[in-house]
């Protein structure tokens, strides 16, 4: 929980640094992304490349959906338009890394290492025996 808060706050404060400046959401996806990872590795929970850039690549088009509704706030009224950019990026990262945290803290997610198990990526439970 420490650790989402700590991002949560990183996220508003680059938020509230670049509001007015356009495409900062990388930024933004950039923490996002090393958040899950640096949750992973807390929860001592092994995710790949794969895994990551699936993640990077959801989280960049969520971000910047989001972004966008704080944008259309912004060129109506500055001020409430960059206080709602800064909501929208706290509260997206606080809840993001409290699903990544429940995720990771699943009994079954301990100590996976998906390295040395590849049928488990593949299988998806599929029985495998003939």
């Amino acid at each position: 929980m420490k650790l989402v808060l700590i991002y949560t706050l990183i996220a508003g404060v680059v938020s509230a640094i670049t509001a007015p400046i356009p495409g900062t959401s990388l930024l933004l996806t950039a923490l996002e992304v090393y958040m899950i990872v640096h949750l992973s590795k807390s929860h001592e929970t092994k995710i790949g490349f794969k895994e990551i850039g699936y993640s990077a690549m959801a989280l960049y088009g969520l971000s910047t959906v989001l972004k966008d509704v704080a944008l259309e706030i912004l060129t109506f009224v500055p001020l409430i338009g960059w206080g709602a950019e800064v909501i929208v990026a706290m509260l997206f990262v606080f809840f993001l890394g409290m699903l990544a945290n429940l995720y990771f803290s699943k009994p079954s997610r301990k100590g996976r290492n998906l390295e040395n198990h590849p049928d488990e990526i593949t299988s998806h439970g599929t029985d495998r025996s003939n």
